[in-house]
């Protein structure tokens, strides 16, 4: 019997230290990555899928970007502790100590950098270092804690996981490749200015200079449209440079339309709360549907 209760206790601790490390990972970010991935491969492999090879560009890349959520969460601890937002993460709760973290998250990183580099190509892997260094070091390091010029530095890491799916077919840098990178920066700001407004407390309870906190609301709501319109022109590059069909114009288009209608309606409205809300989850919504459309393209 006492064994039993000793086995039931161990394997409640593995699930209880399983579900914190994987906290640590921030699951959100890698899957909406994920995505991004995913629709570039499937773009630039044109139905001639390498199966193996889409696994390890998913498995390396998300393990790099799970690396760098977890040294964010190390670096973030004192801001996490102030914010309702985050207060709850197991590193403000003292639930881990932040050494296993620290070599966790080392572990893992060094583990997607390896994969990439062995078995996807030399390109993929020399990119998720750049977005590593400039998630880790550049954003969460430096910049977040002291200017307003952040979240475009941040932009920079998050539009990286879109180009590795894309180079991980290709093994090249090209105009496509920037201009998906160009892409996910415009969805990447107005995607975070809006959290930015949803979470304006937070950011001013710790002292974060984000754009909201020093510029005000106003201002950060207009940028919101101009970032929205930003996407939308940027995307329609894709067709006009002869990459993607009208087909995935007039689609993405018409879901932009509404973004932008939302987006200047935001600009108007006193209730910033809950265009800001309509916002962050109808940009989820136009990122996951561009994916969705570049990578079924080919068989318009």
């Amino acid at each position: 019997m006492d064994y039993e209760k000793f086995k039931s206790s161990y394997a409640y601790c593995v699930k209880k230290m399983f579900r914190c490390f994987l906290e640590l990972c921030k699951p959100g970010i890698v899957i909406g990555n994920i995505i991004s991935i995913m629709g570039s491969f499937l773009f630039a492999s044109h139905s001639k899928i390498d199966f193996l090879l889409f696994f390890n560009t998913i498995l390396g890349t998300s393990l790099v970007i799970a690396s760098s959520c977890v040294f964010n969460n190390l670096i973030d601890v004192d801001i996490d502790k102030k914010m309702n937002r985050t207060k709850n993460r197991v590193l403000a709760k003292n639930v881990i100590m932040p050494l296993s973290v620290l070599y966790f998250g080392v572990v893992i990183g060094l583990l997607g950098v390896i994969i990439l580099g062995v078995f996807v190509n030399f390109t993929s892997m020399c990119l998720s270092i750049f977005g590593f260094f400039v998630y880790v070091v550049l954003y969460t390091l430096y910049y977040k804690r002291k200017s307003t010029c952040s979240t475009f530095i941040g932009s920079f890491s998050g539009s990286i996981p879109s180009v590795i799916g894309y180079t991980a077919v290709t093994n090249s840098i090209d105009l496509f490749s920037i201009f998906l990178f160009l892409i996910f920066i415009f969805w990447q700001m107005s995607h975070f200015y809006s959290i930015s407004v949803l979470w304006l407390n937070d950011y001013k309870k710790a002292n974060i200079p984000v754009f909201s906190v020093i510029n005000g609301i106003f201002l950060t709501k207009k940028h919101i449209l101009y970032y929205v319109f930003g996407f939308t022109v940027s995307s329609a590059l894709l067709t006009i440079f002869g990459y993607l069909s009208y087909k995935f114009l007039f689609l993405l288009f018409s879901i932009n339309v509404y973004w932008l209608f939302l987006s200047y309606y935001n600009c108007k409205d006193k209730k910033n709360n809950i265009y800001a809300q309509k916002l962050f989850y109808y940009s989820i919504f136009v990122i996951v549907c561009f994916n969705f459309f570049m990578s079924i393209d080919h068989i318009f």
